[in-house]
C-alpha cells in the first residue's frame, strides 16, 4: 500500500507538475495561451526527464551564468577557493 508513495504523481508518462502550465489554457483558451501551455509541458517534462526540480534547475542556471562565487555572502559563510 505505502510502497510508492514517495514516487512523483504521473499523469500518463508525464509528471504531474509538469501540467501545470495547462491549466493557464484551460481558464483563459486562446491560441497564444495554448502555445504557452504546451511549450511550458515541454520545458517541465525535459527537466523531468533529466531527474531536476525547478529550483535545483534554476541554481544550475545561476551557477552558469554568475559562477560558483557568491559576492553577497557575509564573510563567515564564503566558501575558501584556494
Amino acid at each position: 500500500m505505502w510502497r510508492f508513495s514517495a514516487d512523483p504523481v504521473r499523469l500518463f508518462i508525464v509528471d504531474a507538475r509538469a501540467m501545470a502550465p495547462m491549466l493557464l489554457f484551460l481558464v483563459h483558451m486562446r491560441l497564444w495561451t495554448l502555445i504557452t501551455a504546451v511549450a511550458g509541458v515541454v520545458f517541465f517534462a525535459v527537466l523531468a526527464w533529466l531527474g531536476l526540480t525547478l529550483p535545483v534547475a534554476w541554481r544550475m542556471f545561476r551557477v552558469i551564468v554568475c559562477g560558483p562565487r557568491r559576492p553577497r555572502l557575509p564573510s563567515r559563510k564564503k566558501r575558501d577557493y584556494a
